[in-house]
């Protein structure tokens, strides 16, 4: 099922992470949809994997609160270094940042009330590892959104060869233990499963 040979895996550049976050990116992916998925109450600990420079991190930094904690994990040092550098800035300090791996993410057992994996399913290299490592790291009721690029031809995203329907990610991830709650519309160019673990 991976697609190690065909498309980027690993730590994107700072210039490829640039390249996600122009504005016209809000509007193919809506942040307030996601965010409206995010079953992440003032005071819950959200996992922001494949964080990038953190373009939902901070929103759901906004989300849980000062009492809250989002954790933005990243292979890219530059990510995650960008990352601290705003949250520093911002004194936000309910967020941390580490270089790690969907596969490996460094964190204890049942630590999560959310997880967030955006535009990055596709992407993950060993996917039975990470989709292991997210039931590890979610409490009992946890929810995770999984958004992702439509399975359609268009000219931006990755390869047509590499995108998996919403069906396909649904039947992978529920034979690690997780439920689905809802499937729904991510935006022009994505669809969104909201899961979660009994």
């Amino acid at each position: 099922m991976d697609h190690s040979d065909n498309h980027h895996h690993g730590a994107w550049t700072m210039d490829q992470l640039s390249r996600l976050v122009r504005p016209e990116r809000n509007e193919m992916m809506p942040i307030a949809m996601v965010l409206s998925h995010v079953h992440a109450a003032s005071g819950s600990t959200v996992v922001d994997v494949g964080a990038g420079l953190g373009w939902l991190t901070f929103p759901l930094a906004s989300l849980v609160g000062s009492h809250g904690r989002v954790v933005a994990i990243d292979p890219s040092t530059d990510g995650i270094q960008a990352i601290k550098v705003k949250a520093d800035q911002d004194q936000s300090g309910h967020i941390e940042a580490r270089v790690a791996r969907a596969e490996d993410t460094g964190l204890p057992d049942e630590c999560a009330d959310c997880l967030v994996w955006h535009t990055m399913y596709h992407d993950v290299e060993h996917r039975s590892l990470a989709l292991s490592e997210m039931y590890r790291i979610a409490k009992s009721g946890a929810h995770w959104v999984i958004v992702d690029w439509d399975k359609r031809p268009m000219d931006i995203g990755p390869p047509l060869s590499v995108r998996m329907a919403a069906e396909e990610v649904e039947m992978e991830v529920k034979q690690v233990g997780f439920r689905t709650v809802e499937r729904w519309r991510g935006g022009p160019v994505t669809w969104g499963l909201t899961l979660i673990k009994p």
